[in-house]
């Protein structure tokens, strides 16, 4: 996995490229921390994202809970059909700001 971030208007975005899986959610639950102590305004770019587990899933509910408290905002964009899938089944469709890619 690798993790590409980018500071724009105020806002962090972290591409991310690979599979979010329990071995790389450290690191990206490390970077996702990092980006969101300096911004309240975090968007994460999922285009390269090709899975989606539920450690992955875990650091995105983490993530949201911080946003939450601190009033600021979690974004994901660019998001591909196999993984949309996986937020579909669990509901967190409904929890997240996403955009789908291609729309």
């Amino acid at each position: 996995m690798e993790i590409v971030k980018n500071l724009s208007g105020g806002a962090v975005t972290l591409s991310i490229n690979g599979k979010l899986s329990a071995a790389t959610a450290q690191e990206f639950n490390a970077a996702v921390e990092e980006a969101q102590g300096e911004s309240n305004a975090l968007v994460l770019d999922f285009k390269d994202v090709d899975y989606l587990a539920s450690a992955g899933l875990r650091v995105l509910v983490g993530a949201q809970k911080r946003a939450s408290a601190s009033g600021g905002s979690l974004s994901l964009l660019n998001v591909r059909s196999q993984v949309m899938e996986v937020f579909e089944t669990t509901g967190l469709d409904e929890v997240f700001d996403i955009r789908p890619k291609d729309l």
